[in-house]
């Protein structure tokens, strides 16, 4: 029900701040004492203090920013020097950028890099590429940002400006973060760091540490970004810097949210609004209380929750945030529902619902349906919940097309990014052998030249070996410790093609005996029917169809076992969390396995109330429960039984599903959930398996943030548990 805000970026301190232009502020008498001067100023002057005057209205008077920045202009065209263009158009593509109106932006930065280009002026060519980049990234056209980004960078070596190439780094990995691609994020997040890290840049770091810790929480990394998060606050405390030591507590405390460890959160989540209190920021404030109120209610403590709410939706109003606002208003409705106050709930779920309509926050608005859905359900108004019901699944099909397009999108973005990185290396590889073919020949007339004077380098024979030695020697510490870093990444490989080693056998024995053997019947049975048909009775016909049909649906069931494993093994499933009631869920689930329980004549049983919800990808969850009933149905002798239960916990939802089956040896049931020693058994009516099953769960499970594991006794039954979040997290 929590808007995550993917943890407090620094995007508005360090790194989004243009580090080569800094916005200043002056009093009303300096800025009359600037209109004065443009009296006498030459129109090249002139545009520099309109810049001035300009930056003094930003983010107080928009029409201000214009007025001066196109005075800027009006000055720039009677100088006539590139230059004077130069910060005019650059100054008109800030005021744009300031006003959400990117491609205007972007047609004036454009003007401006024109111009500056005519010049030597390498910083301000840096400058005009960083302002063009961020623009393209506001367009979200990421793979153009990237090209800016790196264009720059190569000018920023050339002059060796270290600052604007550790910022320019970091640029692209906020880029790649926002397509998702976290390896190429982390990739260039930590070259940024090493740079920072050399030319002694701990304020800068700090914000890079921030960064590293988000992209390996979004890896699922929970250790490493508490690590990187901790380095964060030491820097950020070491420059007394109590914003960046604000937002490093907050997130520190999002980590220890999401490992159970509550009062640590917490703890980290006050001194966070501590310190927000102090510099009175409004934001950092109305998170703070957002995230001590979320864990309060997920404690069961809902008056306490709720309390902190209504601070946090006071703080938000008054920088008002409207998705933030709509957002938290959706959670006050939830905690009321989950004390029985219906009326309550009612009335600020209708609030959030207004203002999510105003910000089009399909999100929100099919949160909110969802809410009425069950205030009226608790109601017994269940005519008016079916109605809401409707609504929030037409909301849903629209947030899953909106999801779908931006995945493409991001999809082409990284094939065009890769694409134009392989094409870049196989030019610098053209470049690099047009230099050493070069090279050749000059060393070659080198020694023509000096073959003239043998007798002269004779004479320095001695020094010039002496000379070659210690270079050897250079040239083979160098190797050595290549050496030694190569080592250091074959043992890590190791483990990888250990792992790799495993997945290798778990196929070939899948191909060797699991996808044989349905294949052996179908051919051999459909080989017999298309031989002796006309000798066949009808019984023998019908026999042989059935083998024939048993063992294409077996063969099925293992092939999408099969492809479903390994999409988890690529990393190619795509993760779209959202609250759903759980029951339908496993309604759906029991009735598409009917068939194959009314075989053995075995009785589904299943225990949930309708009012229990949980955050999680719907589709994945749905697959987990599917393969654990079907489980239980293979296992369970004829007449026997399945029972599938759901347990609200705290933070969790708990679901079992329990058979009256053959049960699993003491032995074995420490090695199901592994994939070098998955276990794959008949069942009670010989069905086959490839052990596939349990490992998809277990993956698909912790996808979700959940656990799973089982619990059995040989010949009495089996009973298999796992759990999902209740709710998402509010995250910055």
């Amino acid at each position: 029900m929590i808007k995550p805000k993917i943890f407090l970026p620094l995007l508005l301190m360090l790194f989004l701040v243009n580090p080569l232009k800094a916005k200043q502020t002056f009093s009303k008498k300096k800025v009359d004492s600037l209109l004065i001067l443009t009296r006498i100023y030459s129109e090249e002057d002139k545009v520099i203090l309109y810049q001035k005057l300009s930056d003094q209205y930003r983010g107080k008077n928009i029409d201000s920013v214009f007025y001066f920045a196109n005075l800027a202009l009006e000055s720039a065209k009677k100088d006539k020097s590139d230059l004077s263009f130069y910060k005019a158009f650059k100054l008109l593509g800030e005021a744009y950028t300031d006003k959400f109106e990117h491609a205007i932006a972007l047609e004036n930065f454009l003007k401006s890099k024109e111009y500056i280009n005519k010049t030597n002026d390498k910083s301000s060519q840096i400058s005009i590429l960083l302002s063009i980049g961020n623009v393209f990234r506001n367009l979200k056209r990421f793979s153009e940002a990237i090209d800016t980004y790196k264009h720059a960078i190569e000018i920023a070596k050339e002059i060796e400006d270290f600052k604007s190439e550790g910022l320019l780094l970091y640029k692209i990995s906020l880029n790649y973060f926002d397509i998702t691609d976290f390896n190429k994020a982390l990739e260039y997040a930590i070259k940024s760091a090493n740079i920072q890290i050399i030319h002694n840049n701990d304020k800068n770091l700090a914000t890079t540490y921030n960064f590293i810790g988000r992209i390996h929480n979004n890896l699922k990394n929970s250790d490493l970004a508490e690590e990187y998060f901790i380095k964060s606050l030491n820097l950020f405390s070491k420059e007394n810097d109590i914003q960046g030591m604000s937002i490093a507590l907050n997130n520190l405390g999002i980590v220890f949210n999401e490992k159970k460890d509550n009062p640590k959160a917490i703890e980290y989540y006050t001194k966070s609004l501590d310190y927000s209190k102090q510099l009175n920021d409004d934001e950092g404030i109305s998170t703070a209380m957002n995230n001590i109120g979320l864990i309060y209610v997920e404690l069961g403590e809902i008056k306490k929750g709720i309390d902190y709410y209504f601070q946090s939706l006071a703080y938000s109003s008054r920088f008002f945030d409207k998705d933030n606002y709509a957002n938290t208003l959706n959670n006050i409705a939830a905690a009321y529902l989950s004390a029985d106050n219906l009326e309550k709930a009612e009335e600020y779920v209708k609030q959030s619902l207004k203002y999510s309509k105003n910000i089009t926050a399909l999100n929100f608005i099919q949160e909110s349906y969802q809410i009425l859905s069950r205030i009226h359900s608790k109601k017994g108004d269940y005519r008016t919940a079916y109605e809401y019901q409707g609504i929030q699944l037409a909301y849903n099909d629209s947030l899953f097309i909106q999801q779908k397009t931006s995945s493409i999108a991001e999809m082409q973005t990284r094939f065009e990014t890769e694409a134009k990185e392989k094409e870049i290396q196989l030019l610098k590889k053209d470049k690099e052998i047009s230099e050493l073919e070069f090279d050749r020949h000059k060393i070659l007339q080198k020694y023509l030249i000096l073959s003239l004077f043998l007798f002269i380098v004779l004479v320095f024979v001695i020094l010039y070996s002496q000379k070659r030695r210690r270079k050897a020697n250079f040239l083979l510490s160098i190797k050595n410790k290549e050496l030694e870093i190569a080592n250091r990444k074959l043992k890590e490989s190791e483990k990888n093609l250990m792992e790799l080693n495993a997945t290798k056998d778990k196929f070939f024995s899948i191909i060797a005996h699991d996808l044989k053997n349905p294949f052996n019947a179908l051919l051999g049975f459909s080989e017999l029917l298309e031989k002796s048909y006309d000798t066949c009775t009808q019984d023998e016909i019908k026999e042989y169809i059935g083998v024939i049909y048993e063992s294409s649906q077996s063969l099925f069931k293992l092939l999408d076992n099969l492809l479903q494993w390994s999409r988890t093994q690529t990393n190619s499933i795509a993760y779209h969390p959202e609250q759903f009631e759980i029951l339908p869920l496993i309604n759906q689930e029991v009735t598409l396995l009917h068939i194959n329980a009314e075989k053995k004549r075995i009785e589904i049983k299943v225990h949930a109330i309708e009012s229990i919800t949980a955050f999680a990808d719907k589709n994945i969850i749905s697959s987990v429960i599917r393969n654990l009933i079907s489980n239980a149905i293979k296992f369970t002798n004829t007449n026997g039984y399945v029972e599938v239960s759901v347990k609200e916990l705290a933070t969790e939802v708990e679901v079992s599903i329990s058979d009256s089956g053959i049960g699993i040896d003491s032995d074995d049931l420490d090695k199901i959930f592994q994939l070098n020693s998955s276990i794959s058994n008949k069942g009670t009516a010989n069905e086959d398996g490839t052990g596939l099953g349990l490992l998809l769960c277990k993956e698909f499970t912790e996808m979700n943030h959940g656990r799973i594991w089982a619990a059995s006794n040989k010949g009495k039954g089996s009973t298999f548990f796992f759990t999902i979040p209740k709710a998402k997290r509010f995250s910055f």
